[in-house]
């Protein structure tokens, strides 16, 4: 009995790591709209520059793209190999005026393995606390996150765009996740992550964008961010992260046509 215990033990310390599924990013390099299939089903039926798919089987994936450029719609069919636990990165790029494209693999990131610890229960202890008017416990509220002494963060300011507002531990967070990659790519899909299902201040996004190396990258998240921001009137305030005055002008203008 005991030489099967080892056995089995191994497997399920393994399965974890086994589970593991891969990432598939498919990116203009030139900014170009367009729409990706992966093995027949549509991943964005509106043409992006950007598409991730999460939770992708490692093994060999069958890829149509129909990219919108000046010269035309450029279509192509590609077989891309997908390998186990990593975050595949693909260039999308046009071929001149001959109306085909292809892909180009820009970068292969190991994920990290996904291991479940169980968190051990807490223990239980009775309340003897005195709940009252002299406890203290709105004090201890205020310290505990410094944001919402600001009166952008009173609750007022919770509903509409200001659902689910990022905290400021989980801003931090979600900062050091960025700043520990190195790839552009990388950075960027774990930042839009972060903002799904959520909403930030304008501070925070302007925060976010400095953790990017590219102008172009800045560009593009905060543009992507205007949805999830929480006090669109302060747009401005992330004008501070960009260094080129056309690159203002655009976010301005792009910041008019949502309004």
């Amino acid at each position: 009995m005991r030489k099967l215990l080892l056995p089995i033990l191994l497997v399920l310390l393994a399965l974890p790591v086994w589970a593991q599924a891969s990432i598939l990013v498919f990116t203009a390099e030139r900014g170009e709209s367009f729409q990706v299939k992966v093995n027949g089903r549509t991943l964005n039926h509106t043409a992006t520059n950007y598409v991730r798919m999460n939770a992708v089987r490692p093994g060999e994936h069958y890829v149509e793209l129909r990219v919108r450029t000046r010269h035309g719609m450029y279509k192509m069919g590609q077989k891309v190999l997908v390998p186990h636990g990593v975050e595949a990165t693909y260039g999308v790029r046009t071929l001149g005026r001959s109306g085909k494209a292809h892909l180009k693999l820009l970068s292969e990131v190991p994920l990290r393995p996904v291991v479940v610890v169980p968190a051990p229960p807490l223990p239980r202890y009775p309340d003897h606390h005195r709940h009252d008017a002299y406890c203290g416990h709105d004090r201890y509220d205020d310290r505990y996150d410094d944001r919402y002494k600001d009166d952008r963060y009173r609750d007022d300011y919770r509903d509409g765009n200001c659902r689910n507002l990022l905290s400021g531990r989980e801003l931090d967070r979600l900062v050091d996740a960025i700043r520990h990659r190195d790839y552009e790519s990388t950075k960027l899909s774990i930042a839009r992550d972060g903002l799904r299902g959520n909403s930030i201040m304008a501070d925070d996004l302007k925060r976010l964008l400095l953790q990017f190396d590219h102008e172009s990258t800045r560009i593009e998240f905060a543009k992507y961010a205007y949805d999830y921001l929480c006090d669109r009137d302060r747009f401005y305030y992330v004008f501070d992260a960009f260094r080129h005055d056309s690159s203002v002008r655009e976010l301005e203008e792009y910041a008019r046509r949502r309004r």
